[in-house]
């Protein structure tokens, strides 16, 4: 019986718990919180916006994304709510997402409820921040398109 549990013990592996991270280093494949802006154009509304948003991650691909974008220098001063959930494919280098999630746009008194689709792609290089860069669909009353980038840095 001693001799199994030390045959077993020394072919065991470490799961992912049980790693640890080198001086300064992160675990691979463990994201941290992070807080963003971003700054976009909508092609329908032909204009620009300006946000912020929130990475929070509920798994190891999986990110929940909510965000607020404010169209500045429209009449009624527009703003869209987003909760948004990315998706990271196990690909290489980890720098390609898409997800999809709610949509609300709010506008002179009246808001419109929807929602998105979205692709992009996000630094992952040991940097103090992580630049993003994304394609989004809104599909509400009128669906339009927008294309987005910002940064995001770590909590």
């Amino acid at each position: 019986m001693l001799v199994a549990l030390v045959a077993l013990s020394t072919v065991a592996s470490t799961a992912d718990a049980q790693r640890r991270a080198r001086r300064g280093q992160a675990l691979i494949g463990a994201p941290r919180p992070s807080v963003g802006f971003r700054i976009g154009y909508d092609f329908d509304a032909d204009h620009t916006f300006f946000g912020g948003q929130f990475n929070l991650p509920v798994g190891r691909r999986w990110t929940l994304v909510p965000s607020a974008e404010f169209y500045f220098g429209v009449t009624g001063t527009p703003y869209r709510l987003n909760a948004d959930l990315r998706y990271r494919p196990p690909t290489a280098f980890g720098l390609f997402y898409f997800g999809g999630g709610f949509a609300y746009f709010h506008a002179s008194g009246g808001g419109d409820a929807g929602a998105n689709a979205f692709a992009g792609w996000e630094g992952r290089r040991a940097m103090p921040f992580k630049p993003f860069l994304e394609a989004k669909l809104v599909f509400r009353d009128n669906t339009s398109f927008n294309v987005l980038g910002g940064l995001s840095f770590p909590l």
